[in-house]
């Protein structure tokens, strides 16, 4: 069940306002938090993209003025404490991998805003969003592509953590000075720790 429905909600198939098809939900849009400081430390300064759980910010370091990658858990999943604890599970797993195609976390904290984690801010553009726009890619740039992430699979594994939500929006690809891509696996929101 949606933890965003209630009882009532799920057994009739009606959610929100009415204005959606039946069955489906809409979550409401998730406040945005531009503008705010977390923490002290972190100025969030603009919304970089919106999922289920959290927003991302791109973000800045008040005292230093280093630009990062903010992930802010959205006020309605603070108030679960699974899911909570996954994101916090999410901040955990990924700093302990590095590796070149692996996000880098690079801190995490808790604010009156929520739970949040900041990581490394990268360029460049999702693989489904390349996809999208080029449709097919050819064998020798989807060779490289395959080997950058299947490297990143293998330290993940070694580090115990299992990404289980590998798709092509969680794989990013930067572009380097030399005019190829570097892969970076994101958004390991499902990890889980192998034992």
């Amino acid at each position: 069940m949606d933890p965003q429905r209630s009882d009532d909600e799920a057994s009739t198939g009606r959610f929100g306002d009415g204005e959606e098809e039946a069955g489906e939900y809409t979550p409401p849009e998730p406040e945005d938090l531009s503008g705010r400081v977390l923490s002290g430390r972190y100025r969030l300064l603009a919304k970089l993209g919106v999922g289920g759980m959290a927003t991302v910010y791109r973000g800045e370091q008040v005292t230093i003025g280093k630009q990062f990658a903010i992930k802010v858990m959205h006020a309605a999943q603070v108030q679960q404490p699974e899911a909570a604890e996954r994101f916090l599970r999410e901040a955990r797993a990924v700093s302990k991998i590095r590796h070149e195609h692996v996000i880098e976390v690079v801190d995490f904290g808790q604010d009156a805003e929520g739970p949040y984690m900041v990581m490394e801010l990268l360029e460049g553009e999702d693989l489904c969003t390349r996809l999208a726009r080029e449709g097919r890619i050819g064998w020798p740039r989807a060779r490289k592509i395959g080997l950058q992430i299947g490297g990143a699979i293998e330290v993940a594994h070694a580090a115990g953590v299992v990404h289980r939500d590998l798709k092509p929006s969680n794989v990013m690809l930067a572009p380097r000075e030399d005019g190829g891509v570097s892969v970076r696996l994101i958004d390991f929101g499902v990890a889980k720790a192998m034992h």
